[in-house]
């Protein structure tokens, strides 16, 4: 078995560069901080190529867990269809030495599984079968996809450094494959051969105002019957394009700088999220979640940006929102973490982003020793934040109300390494590309004083800087 590839690379602040020669790659994972200055946005992992992969796929009213080794057909996995279960064994069946491991200690990943799992990941039964026109698409599209990745460029922005890595286990032919594709010349050529990304024309409301004011009044008739105290309402958008999509992805996070964005090509599809949440992450067993609720718009006149950021901080129907949902999740890591470990820490705390002003709480925990961090996202899934609470009735009524399948929207992108590090998003702000159609979606907790003028409008907000490729 050949050594362990530990190697320095030159660092560039920003990462695009390095971002096109792996996403030239087939089966890229690229998880980026999106040229922010959050402290949540320190590292870009970078990878392709995976030496196995897992994708989970709805038939009618079935779930079906298909496999592959490196570039190998397809295989039915028979009588398991969790995404979370298989993921861990793809980890336990793959374990690199504790001297490997180790040398890569510094690092935040040292190979594992990258995850992009849709909203429907943790069902226990296939999709609704969609009657509108653009649902066969999203109805086509995998669920979930996991890939194994044993190599990784690690660009850390706070010591100014770029690590390579390449663990023994990594298959010879895609070792062969990484190091010509890093190699000055093949650079030189990809990145001069990829062609303009278009849309066809702009992205189209599925949900117009007229049928999200009905939409919305049933959810209001259901909040004060007492189905729900809150639930979340998107409006899917939806355009047609040409070229490729890692371009719309390279524009937009020049515009958003998110520290939880994610360019995900699983050959089906291709993910594209500018994400300013974390869902779940877990380091040495303790765990931290951040929901986001509560928005504002931005300003470019800073007398104006600072009221509406007074104004978010000062609103008590903000300040509410995020409260109901800390204690869904406050309860969702109370049924897996130890005993007493679960803590609330910077409530309502301001988040300022290129686009809008956020309200975000921390709740923490420890994993106990023999809970993998992925029995945990699936139970935490999906994140309470873009449900609603309480979370089993609230997507109960989003499955009626919304007209297309959430698909990768309100999922996540996830990794989770060899030493249970692991890190999530909620992917919101995100787009899907599928059969040359873009998709993306823009929502917000609806409670019940909420007004419906204002709730369709920041629907909006959230998505203007996507929907404006």
């Amino acid at each position: 078995m050949p050594d362990l590839i530990l190697q320095s690379l030159p660092y560039q602040r920003d990462s695009s560069e390095l971002i096109r020669r792996v996403a030239a790659l087939p089966g890229a994972a690229c998880l980026d901080s999106g040229l922010g200055n959050q402290a949540e946005g320190r590292y870009d992992i970078l990878s392709a190529l995976p030496s196995r992969q897992l994708r989970l796929r709805a038939d009618n009213h079935q779930l079906i867990l298909e496999q592959r080794d490196f570039d190998s057909p397809w295989q039915i996995v028979t009588a398991r269809t969790c995404i979370f279960t298989e993921s861990q064994n793809l980890l336990q069946a793959s374990r690199p030495s504790e001297r490997d491991v180790g040398q890569l200690a510094h690092l935040p990943f040292c190979g594992g599984v990258i995850t992009c799992l849709g909203y429907d990941s943790a069902s226990t039964h296939g999709r609704a079968v969609s009657t509108h026109e653009l649902g066969a698409i999203l109805q086509q599209t995998p669920v979930s996809h996991c890939g194994l990745y044993q190599w990784a460029i690690i660009v850390d922005h706070h010591t100014g450094s770029t690590t390579l890595f390449i663990l023994p286990e990594c298959p010879e032919v895609i070792r062969q494959q990484v190091l010509l594709q890093l190699s000055g010349d093949t650079r030189a050529k990809q990145c001069e051969s990829y062609a303009e990304f278009a849309l066809s024309g702009p992205f189209q409301a599925q949900l117009s105002a007229a049928q999200y004011r009905i939409a919305f009044d049933r959810l209001k008739t259901w909040i004060y019957a007492g189905d729900c105290y809150q639930a979340n309402l998107a409006i899917p958008f939806a355009a047609q394009f040409s070229g490729p999509p890692l371009m719309a992805y390279l524009r937009l996070r020049q515009r958003s700088h998110s520290p939880f964005s994610a360019y995900i090509d699983t050959g089906d599809s291709q993910v594209l999220s500018l994400s300013p949440e974390r869902f779940v992450s877990v380091t040495e067993q303790f765990v931290i979640t951040q929901p986001i609720k509560g928005t504002r718009k931005r300003s470019q006149d800073p007398v104006i940006d600072k009221r509406l950021s007074d104004e978010l901080q000062a609103s008590e129907k903000d300040r509410a929102e995020n409260l109901m949902i800390v204690d869904l999740l406050r309860n969702d890591l109370g049924s897996v973490c130890e005993t007493g470990s679960v803590k609330t820490r910077d409530l309502f705390k301001l988040h300022s982003f290129s686009q809008v002003h956020h309200l975000i709480s921390t709740v923490t925990g420890k994993l106990p020793a023999n809970v993998s961090p992925l029995t945990l996202l699936k139970r935490c899934f999906p994140g309470g934040s873009i449900t609603g609470a309480p979370k089993i009735r609230a997507m109960q009524i989003i499955a009626e109300l919304e007209p297309l399948p959430r698909a990768i929207y309100c999922g996540s992108v996830a990794y989770c390494d060899y030493r249970g590090h692991m890190d999530s998003n909620i992917s919101i702000r995100t787009l899907l590309c599928s059969k040359n159609h873009i998709f993306c979606w823009g929502g917000g907790g609806i409670v019940a004083d909420s007004d419906v003028t204002r709730e369709y409008q920041e629907a909006y907000d959230k998505v203007a800087a996507l929907l404006a490729l």
